[in-house]
């Protein structure tokens, strides 16, 4: 049942006039009419000033405003003005959700049934000076000139439609619900993808020709600025603040689920865009600069996929036009994929001119923005990041929403990038701007302090961004080895050691507060380079070179040869002991060392690294990322060394008068004056998501301990959790509980004569 507006206006005064009612009770009468009609029973309460919720202004006669704030709106209804018609509040309420549904009509009345867009055409010369003249002229020119503002009136209508649109629904509205509920409810979404077309669309035949040696008509301009204004308002509908109401974020991902059919589109549309206007030249100038169209196509794509597990294998798995590839082969570096969404990523990576240095070149910074947003697509693509479930998508919600996926395809789109390559172009970009920010941070700083923080911030972001994409590809060994072979491993080394450059021989508090400036700005270069430096700790040998190093920082070896990180970790740790994805990223780095590797351990521990993660599980208490993976560096790092010295391994660390349970006395010492048992037992052990971690940690450390389940119907029936029937202490693997479990397998004596005899039998 779908509840109009001009129902619940008409409703208020019946209740008025047939009850008698005055305005406030006549308008909680006709909300408490409606939610028992929908099922639902919203508690109501008064009060002097409004609340995050919507909200009722009731003129009392008296210049008193009364405000009634409804507990639980019901969604069913929060697409309604909940005041009374005849106050000014309510009068205006009405009038700007009237005014929104026009706008909405009009946009809606320039696609055909056969989804063509027709746009007003921009008058010509012509009839702009005949209109600018038409004080004096005939009855034919003044027709004329009233034809040519009214086809002007339209174009701003159009153009303020849209503005208007992205006003309404952008996430830092406070009151975009009403408004997402009245945009979901029309057709408004297809329109905005049709008019994704109104940009002339080149033939295969114009592959080769250059659009730059020509100026672009002022119609072509019209509709570039109308191109650029559809992504920018569809880029306010789909993006989710984290700051909303879970019911716009839950309509947000709905419209998302809508928009996958324009994926193919978006996908097509953008790879014609930066094939015709060669990314890496300038591609023209000022506001409808196809530079900065093809910027927002790519923002435009983040929202479509960002939480749409759908959109990310629409847009992964869309389709080009075979010709149209086949023109763009002959001018233009392209990848072997019958994947749209990957071609047109490697097509901006390879294509994509970073010039060296430091000048101040506009065109320069746009192909950064390019590329920084290219990475932030690649990486968006290949994370699972949609965790909606059916009862806050409002259908099916999370990986099964749309296109019949049912589990991520992180894995597989990484293996499609990964097969053409795209790794290759990420290393170099990643070199190339590490480099240039070497002339700054480095001794080999020759320009002096000629570099603004605005210009070394691009360039830090930039690097971020590439290091993260970096990041989400190491899925497997196999990437991990290709990445090495391309020398990812001084390249990671470096930007950390950026991330953590400081001049330690300040003196004035001016000086000071560079410092801390530089840091703050430095700490996603930190993060970034932390994540893949985690990622390649998969593979035990190229983990080893990371942790003890196999060059010094001035000599490199071999293209896989690098100094050691894990000073520079630790430091990062120090450095940045508020950020939990820092944090959380060392931590996990840290256990990824110890796992399998005694000298690795023995180095996290002389380094001081145990006081380091302590320090973050005791700091982020409430992170269960950071506890589980400071839980699993302290399980790594104490059972291999306990292990080690068990004989497990060659080298031995008791040796000469230390007796074997001395060294591990010593190691427990360690860790116990830093108070790990605390820490384990209080913090990371109430968390559902490190309790297991936890529990490996003490139990190798030598504590006592125990896990215990509970039923989660007893707890939520308010029962004692110390009954026996409650609490049980939950079985290990490997524990005996069937007496007549053999955990060894032993043969029957019997079994080959039984054998024989069921085949005789069979042969009979």
């Amino acid at each position: 049942m779908t509840i109009s507006q001009e129902l619940f206006d008409e409703t208020i005064l019946e209740n008025e006039e047939c009850f008698d009612l005055p305005p406030l009770e006549a308008l909680r009468e006709t909300i408490d009419q409606f939610c028992q009609q929908l099922g639902h029973s919203p508690r109501q309460q008064q009060v002097v000033n409004g609340g995050d919720l919507p909200t009722t202004t009731i003129d009392d006669g008296d210049s008193n405003d009364v405000v009634m704030t409804l507990q639980s709106i019901p969604g069913d209804m929060a697409h309604l003005t909940l005041t009374h018609p005849s106050t000014p509040h309510g009068q205006v309420e009405r009038e700007n959700r009237r005014m929104f549904r026009n706008w909405l009509s009009l946009l809606d009345d320039c696609v055909g049934v056969d989804g063509v867009v027709t746009l007003p055409s921009p008058p010509s010369p012509t009839l702009t000076s005949l209109a600018a003249d038409a004080g004096g002229a005939d009855s034919e020119d003044v027709t004329i000139a009233n034809t040519t503002a009214q086809m002007t009136a339209n174009n701003d209508k159009i153009a303020e439609a849209l503005d208007q649109l992205a006003t309404k629904l952008q996430s830092n509205n406070h009151d975009a619900l009403p408004y997402l509920i009245i945009f979901q409810q029309s057709s408004s979404i297809y329109t905005l993808m049709s008019f994704l077309t109104t940009i002339i669309q080149p033939t295969a035949n114009d592959g080769t020709t250059n659009n730059n040696e020509s100026a672009p008509t002022k119609e072509e301009v019209y509709k570039l600025q109308i191109l650029r204004q559809t992504a920018n308002t569809l880029i306010s509908i789909l993006t989710s603040s984290s700051k909303e109401n879970v019911k716009c974020t839950a309509l947000r991902g709905d419209i998302r689920d809508l928009f996958i059919v324009g994926l193919n589109r978006l996908v097509g549309l953008l790879f014609r865009l930066v094939v015709t206007t060669s990314v890496g030249d300038d591609g023209g100038d000022g506001a409808v600069s196809p530079k900065n169209l093809v910027l927002d196509l790519l923002k435009l794509s983040i929202s479509a996929v960002r939480g749409c597990e759908g959109g990310k294998v629409a847009f992964v798995q869309s389709t080009i036009d075979d010709s149209f590839v086949k023109v763009a082969a002959k001018t233009l570096t392209l990848c072997n994929t019958k994947r749209g969404g990957v071609q047109v990523l490697y097509t901006i990576l390879s294509n994509t001119t970073l010039k060296v240095g430091w000048e101040d070149d506009e065109s320069a910074t746009m192909n950064m923005m390019i590329i920084e947003a290219t990475c932030q697509l690649l990486t968006t693509l290949c994370r699972y990041d949609d965790f909606r479930t059916p009862s806050t998508a409002g259908g099916a919600g999370g990986a099964a929403a749309a296109g019949g996926v049912s589990t991520s395809s992180a894995h597989d789109h990484a293996m499609e990038f990964h097969r053409v390559g795209v790794e290759s172009l990420l290393v170099k970009v990643a070199d190339g701007i590490l480099n240039d920010l070497l002339l700054v941070d480095g001794e080999d700083n020759t320009d002096g302090d000629c570099h603004d923080d605005e210009c070394l911030a691009k360039k830090e972001l930039l690097a971020a961004a590439v290091l993260t994409a970096l990041r989400v590809l190491a899925v497997n060994d196999e990437i991990i080895q290709t990445m090495v072979a391309l020398g990812v491993l001084p390249i990671v080394t470096k930007a950390l050691r950026l991330s953590v450059t400081t001049n330690d021989t300040t003196t004035t508090d001016e000086e000071e507060s560079s410092t801390r400036s530089n840091l703050l700005r430095k700490h996603r270069l930190a993060a970034g380079s932390l994540g893949v430096i985690r990622n390649l700790c998969g593979n035990d040998e190229i983990k080893t070179n990371l942790c003890l190093g196999s060059s010094t920082d001035h000599q490199q070896v071999s293209i896989s040869s690098t100094p050691s990180a894990l000073p520079h970790l630790l430091r990062a740790m120090q450095l940045y002991p508020t950020i939990s994805p820092i944090q959380e990223h060392a931590c996990g780095t840290l256990a990824a060392m110890a796992l399998r590797r005694p000298s690795n351990a023995r180095a996290i521990i002389d380094e001081g690294g145990p006081r380091l993660i302590l320090t973050a599980m005791k700091r982020h208490e409430e992170n269960v990322s950071v506890q589980r993976q400071g839980a699993l560096a302290v399980r790594n790092i104490v059972s291999r060394l306990m292990r080690d010295l068990d004989g497990s391994s060659g080298d031995n660390v008791a040796s000469g008068n230390t007796t074997v349970e001395d060294a591990r006395s010593a190691i427990r010492d360690r860790f116990g004056e830093l108070g790990v048992e605390d820490v384990l037992r209080n913090i990371a052990g109430r968390h559902q998501g490190s309790v297991d971690e936890a529990y490996a940690a003490l139990r190798d450390l030598g504590y006592s301990v125990t896990l215990t389940k509970f039923s989660a119907e007893d707890l939520e029936g308010g029962n004692n959790i110390s009954n026996s029937n409650v609490v049980g202490r939950t079985m290990m693997f490997g524990e005996k509980h069937n007496s007549n479990f053999r955990p060894v397998y032993e043969q029957s004596t019997g079994l080959d004569n039984a054998v024989d005899e069921a085949v005789s039998n069979f042969g009979a």
